[in-house]
């Protein structure tokens, strides 16, 4: 499963993006967290939402859950949605114990009125 999001592209837009919500007043949800992922939505007043993605390589069941629920919540699956950055992490994520690597990438949702 983690395979799935190695490939994932940058959307076009993504310094636009990151750049302009940089500019707003921005707050962040508590953390959807398991022992292979954290996952966390900061909010831009008037511009959208930008949901931070981080997943171990050791990741199981509960993080297919919670990546089911977030592709629901963005209507369309988690590598379909506009990615604003991506990194992979050749190394243990401090807090997954039992991965040997992490990829982390965030998802912007534009706010809708």
């Amino acid at each position: 499963m983690f395979e799935t999001f190695e490939g994932v592209k940058v959307h076009v837009r993504a310094a636009e993006i990151v750049t302009a919500f940089a500019q707003c007043e921005q707050w962040s949800e508590p953390p959807a967290e398991t022992t292979a992922s954290g996952i966390v939505t900061t909010t831009a007043v008037g511009y959208g939402k930008i949901t931070t993605v981080t997943l171990g390589n050791n990741m199981g069941a509960a993080e297919q859950q919670q990546l089911a629920l977030l592709a629901e919540r963005a209507g369309q699956p988690v590598q379909d949605c506009v990615i604003v950055y991506s990194d992979i992490c050749e190394w243990p994520h401090p807090r997954m114990k039992g991965s040997t690597s992490f990829i982390q990438f965030g998802i912007f949702q534009e706010e809708t009125t």
